[in-house]
């Protein structure tokens, strides 16, 4: 009892991996998505990685379409919720790139697991214990050590970075929603092939090719954001939460050395230590989620 197995340490392992992978692909989204916003809208960048995804995911749509698989579609409501609301969060999220330190919109957007326990609680009517209220109590103190209200004036750009997380978590709410039935490829390829549309409609009121500059940062947008999303699920998938989950904080140190580099941003103490606060809680709430009752 307590001992792992060789298997389980290898599938810990293979978790691990993925989700370090993970944590760089995304660090590496946050410095494409600033150095992009000097040519182009929040809005277009969202268009412009969601060219490059559907792109990506074309032999998956071929396979999809070969199988049969375009049934899922009759679900369509779900699907179109999704992507609306991973739109909206993406879009969010590129505006406080845009606007704030990127290690500061990672390190508030850690909120989101707390802001999904609250969904969770709404939406499946499921229950938390006190624990878990207390850790999103905590949470949320993380929040207000970075944000520091009352000592520095709170930047439009971060309330959309909080805004951003509460996004993300009703799109991961919908996508629990549509897992009883669909499977992970089938969710991620519709996903995106809905936003396509989405993003193109606001991106037409200021439309801008890219140019020679620029191409080649909007590929790397696309396809290190559409590999980040599949290490992510395959860490989730091969390993327990509460071995893999940890390691997604590398994600603030990651962006700390890629703001750093790229556009010599130095994140403050508190910063850190609000992340910290912030991780914990969203930690523990996973911990609770995962354990078996």
């Amino acid at each position: 009892m307590g001992y792992m197995t060789d298997t389980g340490r290898s599938a810990a392992l293979r978790g691990i991996g993925w989700m370090v992978a993970a944590a760089i692909g995304y660090s590496l989204n946050a410095g494409i998505v600033r150095q992009l916003s000097g040519d182009f809208t929040p809005y277009q960048i969202v268009f412009w990685r969601s060219v490059v995804a559907v792109i990506c995911l074309a032999p998956f749509l071929a396979s999809q379409i070969k199988g049969g698989a375009a049934r899922s579609i009759k679900r369509w409501k779900l699907f179109l919720l999704r992507a609306l609301f991973t739109y909206l969060g993406m879009a969010t999220t590129y505006y406080a790139l845009a606007n704030m330190p990127i290690a500061e919109v990672y390190a508030l957007q850690f909120t989101l697991p707390i802001f999904t326990i609250f969904g969770a609680v709404i939406v499946f009517k499921e229950r938390a214990g006190a624990g878990a209220w207390v850790a999103c109590t905590i949470g949320f103190a993380g929040t207000l050590i970075i944000l520091r209200p009352g000592f520095e004036a709170i930047s439009a750009a971060a309330l959309i970075a909080i805004a951003s997380a509460m996004l993300y978590a009703a799109s991961n709410l919908t996508i629990k929603m549509l897992a009883r039935t669909e499977d992970t490829t089938t969710i991620t390829l519709y996903g995106n092939l809905i936003m396509l549309p989405l993003a193109l409609v606001p991106a037409l009121f200021d439309w801008r090719w890219p140019t020679a500059d620029t191409i080649g940062w909007i590929v790397a947008l696309g396809v290190f954001t559409t590999l980040g999303q599949w290490a992510l699920t395959r860490s989730i998938a091969a390993a327990d939460a509460r071995i893999v989950w940890p390691f997604d904080f590398l994600r603030l140190p990651f962006t700390v050395a890629i703001g750093y580099v790229m556009f010599a941003q130095v994140p403050g103490i508190w910063t850190w230590i609000g992340a910290i606060v912030i991780f914990g809680a969203a930690y523990y709430v996973i911990r609770r989620e995962a354990t078996p009752t």
